[in-house]
């Protein structure tokens, strides 16, 4: 994938991604001088009474007595595609609450009920469907919130794993809905029940509209935009103590030894207070959890891995830094979660109270698992602390730590991030890193970036980026050191309400970069555009000219630079048509470079002129509302200049089945894999929900994947069954 593409994407799927950036100190005198700090006020106001009479039964119709004493609240606005009109069709929401649970009841009028779209699918895998979400914002900071979202079938999407009741069904009018929220499975303050932030999305298949109960500017934070949920008195919020154990029996076999065991585990979650919980977990089993990608190792840079381990995934917001990588530049985190690949327990405080939010994690995790290893263990720390300041803006603190047998790795942080004038940000980090017996004279990661970039009109960012050479953070991840960069990026975007194009945007990128003693070791120039067609068509590429030098490893392993450059050009060009039902997306990107190319892609010692050329694409189907499948494949072959010796040439590719047999039981498998070695894993699960948090699962793994002491091959089975009990 050409470096012109991978910027790109970044700037289309992240608009506001943080990057790290230093002079923390003066950013913030700079923001006092020129932020306006009045805060817009809300548009819109929902009154919630107590309830009189009996609470509704959820089941989706919104004929209870409830419901007809209560006077409902409408006229959404379309967020998109035309920002700030009426809504094409009408939406009504009630809301109720006791001691226990809030209420809330949703119509959808539709003009054209027999072209609503659902799916049904197992809980948050549902995609461009129509759709009801609430948006609560507890702490009414206008930073925080959760969210709650079903589709006509009555399946549930949240932000945060947690207990809630939802119904739906259709009508002749449209379709209704209906959610059932214990505020045991909310966090909030129990000494400002006054005013909660609320809004409402919701979403038509059909029309591509995207509508929200107040008007929201695409310009602006969507949650400093919210109304105002009043009325909450009384309550008594009780202290929310979960128990999910599970038990299961395994059977394994490896280089033709075979392996029978049980096992048993537990997780715990506790509301210590509304807006403090406590999550633990003792011997977790992650069976379910699919089997990771193959990615081309093509540099010495250490592949980045997604998280899906649920312990992990939840309240992970609370861990985030302000910070991460430039455009195009290191990758940078302090707290990388894959670094605990066995944990024997783990435990972690996450929330926010007074303006703090904070999430603390320890972690024992088991190192010496496999034959001949030393069997110990490493102790992983984090503590993250971060406060509101001014409108939409905060600064705080992270440390992060490990001590893995005598080596110990101790990381900090200062970082910010400062919203002013509406889209303007000024974000950044400063970090150092210690390790025992190293001298950490040069240690440093620093970043800095300005952003203007509204959703149509001039487009500004300006950043700098420094990772020093003698970084190492053990605890979290770092793909390369000895690196600095001066970006900027200009463009204009254009909105239209009507016509071909719906967003079209052009934009000029250049940057210098150096090592840290100031070697200059590349410069380019990158020539952009996006275009967004009638709602359902993006396509977006470009072409980057300039010249580059490279990191080899050296006898000792270490990263040094080469002393020449190469000259570096290519362009790519990406397609993607996502219009849900049978031919649910279809995907297509494609790119040339002339570049650098590892002609020994083992040691990454040598590296010499060449190109490389990468076809990617994607096909979902899903030929009724409960069945879908899907193909993706990445084609990447590099050539040596000359020569005509090919390094690398290869297809990565993964395919995947899921059937929802009923609402409760479900069938999925996924098979992935590369052809330059013959890896490949292949995952089949089926389970049956037998309530809330309840689930018993059949697993099924084999795999041929290479290590360093070459491919291993195998398989396992597990049984397992969990069950919440909840106080």
């Amino acid at each position: 994938m050409s470096s012109t593409f991978f910027l790109l994407a970044l700037k289309h799927n992240h608009r506001r991604r943080p990057f790290p950036r230093p002079a923390l100190a003066a950013a913030a005198v700079l923001l006092v001088l020129l932020a306006p700090l009045a805060a817009q006020e809300p548009v819109k106001r929902l009154d919630v009474s107590c309830l009189t009479v009996p609470p509704p039964k959820i089941d989706g119709h919104i004929d209870d007595d409830v419901w007809k004493a209560i006077e409902p609240v409408s006229g959404f606005y379309q967020y998109d595609p035309v920002n700030g009109v009426p809504a094409s069709e009408e939406t009504f929401v009630w809301a109720a609450y006791d001691q226990d649970y809030l209420y809330f009841a949703f119509l959808m009028k539709d003009s054209q009920p027999d072209k609503i779209w659902a799916e049904l699918t197992p809980r948050n895998e549902w995609d461009d469907n129509d759709s009801i979400e609430l948006i609560l914002d507890a702490y009414n900071d206008k930073r925080t919130s959760i969210t709650f979202a079903v589709n006509p079938r009555g399946v549930q999407k949240n932000s945060v794993e947690t207990i809630w009741k939802s119904g739906a069904v259709m009508r002749p009018d449209g379709w209704s809905a209906e959610m059932s929220i214990p505020f045991k499975s909310l966090r909030f303050s129990a000494n400002k029940l006054d005013v909660w932030g609320v809004n409402f999305e919701r979403y038509i298949y059909r029309l591509k509209e995207t509508d929200f109960w107040t008007d929201v500017d695409r310009d602006l934070p969507r949650l400093q935009q919210s109304g105002e949920l009043c009325g909450l008195t009384g309550l008594r919020p009780g202290y929310n103590l979960e128990f999910f154990p599970y038990a299961g029996i395994r059977t394994s076999k490896q280089e033709g030894e075979t392996d029978t065991k049980a096992a048993a585990g537990l997780d715990v979650k506790w509301g210590i207070k509304p807006n403090l919980y406590l999550d633990v977990t003792a011997s977790p089993d992650f069976s379910e959890v699919e089997s990771d990608p193959f990615i081309p190792q093509l540099s010495p840079y250490e592949n980045y891995l997604d998280e899906h381990r649920p312990f992990f995934t939840e309240g992970s917001r609370y861990f985030n830094l302000s910070g991460g990588g430039g455009y195009g530049g290191p990758d940078v985190s302090l707290f990388y979660s894959r670094r605990i690949r066995n944990p024997r327990f783990a435990a972690k405080v996450s929330g926010k109270t007074g303006g703090f939010g904070f999430g603390i994690l320890g972690a024992i995790n088991k190192v010496g698992v496999d034959e001949g290893e030393d069997p110990r263990d490493s102790h992983f720390g984090i503590i993250r602390v971060q406060k509101d300041i001014l409108k939409n803006s905060q600064v705080g603190v992270y440390y992060a730590g490990v001590k893995d047998g005598e080596a110990v790795n101790q990381n900090v942080a200062l970082d910010f991030s400062f919203n002013f004038s509406d889209f303007y940000y000024i974000q950044g980090m400063a970090a150092r890193t210690f390790n025992d017996g190293a001298a950490g004279a040069r240690n440093g990661v620093y970043s800095l970036e300005f952003e203007r970039e509204p959703d149509a009109g001039l487009q500004l960012q300006a950043s700098f980026q420094r990772v020093e050479d003698e970084v190492d953070i053990s605890t979290g991840y770092i793909d390369q050191i000895d690196y600095q960069s001066f970006n900027l990026t200009a463009g204009h975007a254009w909105r239209y309400d009507e016509g071909l194009f719906k967003r079209l945007s052009f934009d000029i990128d250049g940057d210098l970069r150096q090592d840290t003693y100031g070697n200059a070791t590349g410069q380019s120039v990158r020539a952009m555009f996006f275009s967004d067609f009638f709602n359902l068509i993006e396509v977006h590429g470009g072409f980057d000219l300039g010249r580059s030098k490279y990191q080899v490893r050296d006898e000792d392993g270490a990263l040094v630079w080469t002393p020449d450059y190469i000259k570096t050009y290519g362009f790519d060009l990406d397609f993607d048509w996502e219009r849900g039902g049978f031919l649910k997306e279809v995907s297509l990107e494609g790119g040339w470079d002339k570049r650098g190319v590892y002609a020994d892609t083992d040691g990454f010692t040598t590296v010499v002129p060449g190109s490389q050329t990468s076809v990617e694409g994607q096909i979902v189907l899903r030929p009724w509302s409960n069945f879908e499948w899907s193909f993706e494949g990445d084609w990447i072959r590099q050539t040596v200049e000359g020569s005509g010796d090919v390094p690398y040439n290869a297809l990565t590719y993964e395919t995947a089945l899921h059937y929802q047999i009923t609402r409760s039981l479900f069938l999925n498998t996924r098979l992935l894999g590369e052809t330059e070695e013959n890896q490949y894993s292949f995952d089949f699960l089926i389970g049956y929900y037998f309530g809330a948090g309840n689930v018993v699962q059949l697993a099924f793994k084999k795999s041929e994947r290479n290590d360093i002491l070459g491919q291993i091959g195998g398989y396992s089975v597990t049984l397992k069954v969990s069950y919440l009990l909840r106080i």
